[in-house]
């Protein structure tokens, strides 16, 4: 029994590698083309590519995982079926239950695989892939800074001069005037200073400089010294969306679950890594074919049940995210789905075949 749950546990392993890298390079192929298009126009920076594409693998892991169990689970048994091996084996008194725990075991591994993607690792790519950007757009208006050129801005009704910018957004010899409308003019001058980001706001920091309020001339003029002083600029600033519910992480998802749409996205992080053992168990049961069909003349049905499942979850999702669904058993309806509905219903659509052509 060892070496024949070797021989079936490394068709399984292979299986599941394979399905799983081509999906994924169909998806980060599409991805990959998006962001070179970006970096090309000059709205990303070029180095920021290959990060921004890993980022993209724990979010694709949440479709990918269990699409790939059911993929694998009916190529491996469905070539077995199909060059009579399980039949031999079930002469020599293999039975169900012996390939039903083999399943579960991949399910069950690539399950908790899934789960911690959906709960952890998805929302910190996500995060991640946020950070990024913003540093990506402040490294593109750095790039349209020229050293030794006034630039207007627009904000402030203001100009802005360094002598030198160095691509990392170092500067020296810094002048910025500003014309705020609703405050005296203010000239800020600093030997050095740099570029950075403050959560999703960018500002630029002056070293050791001097600031001076009110217009030349006038009967009120303030002139003061800084160590260091920060700057904010909207002409300058980082232009991204609003952090959706999916960036947010498990644990401020789990402290405000009294609000649906956070409940819902709780529920679906679970609910990935439990889709995962329905998928398993789905792709052992479609994998059987007789002895003149094809390995893959059941694929078709493993997907359009993927599809069907998966389009179902999301709906529900979205009406648990309405409120027009309660929280319990919101998700876990899904779960029934395959056994309440799929299988039943093949075993009756079988009889009623049998009945029908005898």
């Amino acid at each position: 029994m060892r070496l024949l749950t070797a021989y079936i546990g490394r068709e399984l392993l292979l299986s599941f590698v394979a399905v799983l890298g081509v999906l994924l390079l169909v998806i980060l192929g599409g991805e990959v083309a998006r962001l070179l298009t970006e970096a090309l126009e000059g709205r990303l920076s070029p180095d920021l590519v290959t990060k921004l594409v890993l980022l993209k693998i724990p979010m694709a892991m949440e479709i990918l995982l269990p699409l790939s169990v059911l993929l694998s689970a009916m190529l491996t048994f469905g070539r077995l079926y199909h060059d009579r091996e399980m039949e031999v084996l079930a002469a020599s008194g293999v039975g169900n239950r012996y390939f039903l725990r083999l399943v579960l075991s991949l399910g069950l591994v690539v399950g908790l695989l899934a789960g911690w993607s959906a709960l952890v690792a998805s929302p910190w790519a996500m995060q991640q892939e946020r950070q990024m950007l913003a540093e990506g757009q402040m490294r593109v208006q750095i790039k349209a800074l020229t050293g030794g050129r006034f630039t207007p801005l627009s904000s402030s009704n203001g100009v802005f001069y360094a002598e030198k910018v160095t691509p990392d957004g170092r500067l020296s010899e810094v002048f910025i005037q500003l014309r705020p409308a609703d405050r005296p003019d203010m000239l800020l001058t600093a030997p050095s200073g740099h570029f950075a980001l403050d959560g999703e706001r960018t500002v630029l920091i002056l070293d050791k400089g001097q600031v001076t309020e009110g217009a030349l001339g006038s009967e009120r003029l303030v002139v003061e010294s800084f160590e260091q002083m920060s700057v904010w600029l909207p002409d300058w600033q980082v232009k991204l969306s609003a952090l959706e519910v999916e960036a947010t992480d498990t644990l401020t998802l789990w402290q405000g679950r009294d609000n649906p749409r956070m409940m819902a996205h709780l529920q679906w992080r679970f609910f990935v890594g439990l889709s995962v053992l329905m998928m398993a168990l789905i792709g052992w049961r479609l994998s059987k074919v007789g002895p003149r069909q094809g390995r893959y003349s059941r694929m078709a049905w493993g997907l359009g049940f993927y599809l069907v499942f998966t389009q179902l979850a999301i709906t529900v999702r979205a009406q648990l995210q309405s409120g027009h669904l309660p929280p319990f058993p919101g998700l876990l309806l899904m779960l029934a789905f395959p056994i309440l509905f799929w299988l039943p219903l093949k075993d009756w659509w079988s009889r009623l075949t049998r009945k029908v052509a005898s």
